[in-house]
Parts: C-alpha cells; sequence; structure tokens
C-alpha cells in the first residue's frame, strides 16, 4: 500500500474518532484528534479534509465560549473553504459549512461589539443560502440554519437601530419557520425559532411607533403561547425559561408605552373600573 493512502485511511480514522469523542462529550480529547487530524491533513495536502476539521474545532470552542479560539479557527476555517469553492463552486456541503461558519463568526463580533463587521458576516452567510436554497428548496437543513442566521442577523439589527430592515428580515425568517412547521408540526426547535422570530419582531414594532403596536401585541402573545408550549415539555430548559422572560418584559414594555402615549384612555380605564367596583359594593350593600 502506497504511504498516500496510508495517510489517508489514517486521517479518515482520526476524524471518525473525533465525531465519536464529540458526541460522548469528551471535548478536550476530541480537539487533541483533531491536532494530529489537521496535522494528516495538510500532509496529505487534503484541503477539504482540513476544512471540516477547523469547522468541527471552530464548533467545540463556540460551545465551550472560548470565542476567541472560535474567532481564529472560523477564519482559517473560511480561509480553507474559499479556496475549495474557487474549484467546485457547486458543492453544497463546502457551501453549507461555510455559511454556518459565517454565520457563527458573525454571533462571535457580535458578542465582540464589533458591530459593522458582524453584520457583514451574516450578510454573507445570508447569501450563501440564498444561494443553496435557490438550489435545493426543499433541503431543511439549508432551510433552518438560514432562518437561524436570519434572526441572529435581525438580532444585530435591533441592536443597532435598523429596526425597519430588522423587521423584514425576521419577515423572512418567520416565513422560513413556518413552513417548516407545516411540515413537522411537532418540531420543538422549529417552534423555538419561529418563536424567537415572532418576539423580535414584536420588539421591533415596538420601537416603530403606536401604529404597529397592536400586531407588536400579536406578535409577542404568539411568541410567549409558543414558548410556554415548549416550557410545559421541556420545564428543565434554561434557554426557553429566558425566552420567556424576554417576551414578558416586551409585553410589559408595550403596555407601559401604550398607557403613556394615551393617558386620557388610561383614566377613563380606571375611573370605569372604580365605577364598577363601586357598583358591586353597592349591590353588596342591599
Amino acid at each position: 500500500m502506497s504511504r498516500s493512502k496510508v495517510r489517508n485511511i489514517l486521517l479518515l480514522k482520526q476524524i471518525h474518532s473525533a465525531v465519536a469523542q464529540i458526541r460522548k462529550g469528551n471535548l478536550d480529547k476530541a480537539l487533541e484528534t483533531l491536532d494530529k487530524a489537521e496535522d494528516s491533513a495538510r500532509k496529505a495536502k487534503a484541503t477539504d479534509a482540513v476544512y471540516y476539521i477547523l469547522f468541527m474545532r471552530g464548533g467545540i470552542y463556540y460551545s465551550e465560549s472560548k470565542y476567541n479560539e472560535a474567532l481564529e479557527t472560523y477564519e482559517k476555517a473560511i480561509d480553507a473553504g474559499s479556496e475549495l469553492l474557487k474549484n467546485d463552486p457547486e458543492n453544497t456541503n463546502y457551501r453549507h459549512y461555510m455559511g454556518t461558519t459565517l454565520s457563527n463568526t458573525g454571533n462571535l463580533l457580535k458578542n465582540k461589539g464589533e458591530k459593522p463587521q458582524a453584520a457583514e458576516y451574516y450578510i454573507r452567510a445570508r447569501e450563501t443560502y440564498v444561494n443553496l436554497l435557490a438550489k435545493e428548496p426543499e433541503n431543511v437543513v439549508f432551510r433552518s440554519a438560514a432562518g437561524e442566521n436570519l434572526n441572529n442577523y435581525a438580532a444585530l439589527l435591533t441592536d443597532m437601530g435598523s429596526f425597519e430592515e430588522a423587521c423584514e428580515i425576521l419577515n423572512q425568517a418567520i416565513e422560513l419557520y413556518e413552513k417548516l412547521l407545516e411540515e413537522k408540526p411537532d418540531n420543538p426547535g422549529y417552534q423555538a425559532e419561529l418563536a424567537v422570530a415572532l418576539s423580535h419582531l414584536g420588539n421591533c414594532q415596538i420601537h416603530l411607533g403606536s401604529k404597529k403596536s397592536d400586531t407588536a401585541k400579536q406578535n409577542l402573545e404568539k411568541a410567549l403561547a409558543m414558548q410556554e408550549n415548549i416550557f410545559a415539555q421541556q420545564s428543565e430548559n434554561a434557554a426557553i425559561k429566558d425566552a420567556i422572560a424576554l417576551t414578558r418584559e416586551r409585553l410589559e414594555k408595550l403596555e407601559i408605552l401604550k398607557k403613556q402615549e394615551n393617558p386620557e384612555s388610561l383614566e377613563k380605564t380606571e375611573n370605569q373600573e372604580n365605577l364598577e367596583k363601586q357598583e358591586i359594593l353597592e349591590e353588596q350593600e342591599k
């Protein structure tokens, strides 16, 4: 057997071993194995393997909140992926990894406060998934990943004060997740992402003023109902607890703003409530 074939077999074994370790939660061991695999891949000049290894390593660092290491790794992965796509631009696997890497890089930059740079990566990820879905419009993996990127991009736009653009992006995400839920109505992941988009949209609409307040309330209430439904099935899910708290906070903010904008209607409501209480007391005294 030639030396190159032996090297390729060893590389495959190392990658498979790293995947197995990740599934077991042995992330430190997986990183060690990936280091060896990357060395083997570079010696074999297997750029596709290097790309995949960097993609996996970045994901591990990301999951461990080692953001600087993740960002550095993702930047290397983007370079490797770009080189591969020059030679094989139609490869959907390469493009999918690229889309996820770009989106995650956007998340990392957003966390670091580098918002304009983060926006650039979200936009590139969005373009990547638009192209992928043009080729494979029914691919649920691509559709879900595209929706997640749109949610993250819209959250950034909201932070930057670009509320109208954020609403536009969120409507696209909602359309994606509503169609996914039509096909798999019991999928909690799709429900959670749709609820996130609806809650974000309601928040954006609050910032657009009183004309959007009724629509904002509808979207927030719909999001809250979905989140509470998920919580009923996953009571230990901390992310859902946080999402519920955030949506309720947004609903409370909306109610406060409505009262501030309509003090006369608030006074009428309070007077009506007082009158009703008085009538009840008089009836009880008879």
